[in-house]
């Protein structure tokens, strides 16, 4: 997967022309010659496929190179960047994961029909809403509370709350959609009356019983939202001026900087599948029924 990935991402920026030194040729300070001669020392002059299988070789030893624009190694760059994305990644996770428990739980349990009609209002929005307009609006916000775009670029707490907030809004969507379903219909099945006629509380019935049930398709979306929030935070961390993977994968592909796209690139992927991961060994912890299966193959 990291090398399809990675070789299309190559072919790519690499087809919408120019190099990290193209601008150089528009500083009439620096001869035509001068631009030459580093292309040659940084290996740009080369054909496609031999520079991409120089990368893929320094790859397999651990070395992502060093930014073009950044004088900096691209590990240490991308790595310190996913930091924050993941900083922010998690805490919005957290706001659509909470919430959307908080809403489903409700539901069942106060068993109101404005409760339903006010989670599918909910989702209706969050789904639809563009990402860049709550961006601007959490950007307006946090000006007007700080008085300086300042407090978003120094990482403020206040800040990162905002940025996290919008970067929720289309995972509560997928979130609250799917545990609402989710755990309605498990509160129709044998084992939740089963356990009533045990005398268990309904909270106890809700949160033992029903929610577990519910939980695995939970987890699922769990594993995919993290690449989605990775590839949300660029429209954010762009709009807020947050320092993170998404803002500096803007800046790597305006200045053709093809070693730190290509660290951001492999790095996110990576973060993808390492989410998908986590979720199945969490799927296969919670649902016995999956552990077992796995037992008789």
């Amino acid at each position: 997967m990291l090398i399809a990935v990675s070789a299309v991402a190559f072919g790519l920026l690499s087809s919408a022309g120019g190099d990290a030194l193209s601008a150089l040729r528009e500083n009439p300070q620096v001869s035509e010659e001068t631009v030459e001669r580093l292309r040659q020392v940084y290996g740009l002059d080369r054909p496609l496929a031999v520079r991409y299988g120089t990368w893929v070789s320094a790859m397999a030893r651990g070395d992502m190179g060093e930014s073009l624009s950044f004088r900096t190694s691209v590990a240490g760059l991308v790595f310190s960047r996913l930091l924050n994305t993941l900083k922010l990644g998690l805490l919005a996770l957290a706001i659509a994961i909470g919430v959307s428990v908080l809403l489903s739980f409700a539901s069942v349990r106060l068993n109101k029909a404005i409760i339903d009609r006010s989670i599918d209002l909910i989702v209706l929005v969050t789904a639809s809403m563009p990402r860049i307009v709550l961006a601007l609006f959490a950007l307006a916000l946090t000006v007007g509370l700080s008085g300086s775009v300042a407090a978003i670029n120094n990482g403020s707490a206040a800040a990162m709350l905002l940025a996290a907030a919008v970067l929720s809004v289309p995972v509560i969507a997928l979130f609250l959609g799917q545990m609402h379903g989710e755990l309605r219909q498990a509160m129709n099945e044998p084992f939740v009356r089963y356990a009533r006629a045990k005398g268990l509380s309904e909270n106890e019935v809700i949160l033992r019983h029903a929610s577990r049930a519910a939980l695995n398709p939970l987890l699922t979306i769990f594993g995919l939202s993290l690449g989605a929030l990775i590839g949300g935070s660029v429209i954010v961390e762009t709009v807020l001026g947050w320092p993170g993977l998404g803002a500096l994968t803007v800046s790597a592909v305006l200045s053709r900087d093809a070693p730190l796209v290509m660290g951001v690139v492999v790095v996110s992927s990576a973060a993808v599948w390492l989410g998908n991961s986590i979720a199945e060994v969490l799927q296969v912890l919670n649902d016995r029924r999956l552990r077992d299966s796995e037992i008789d193959v």
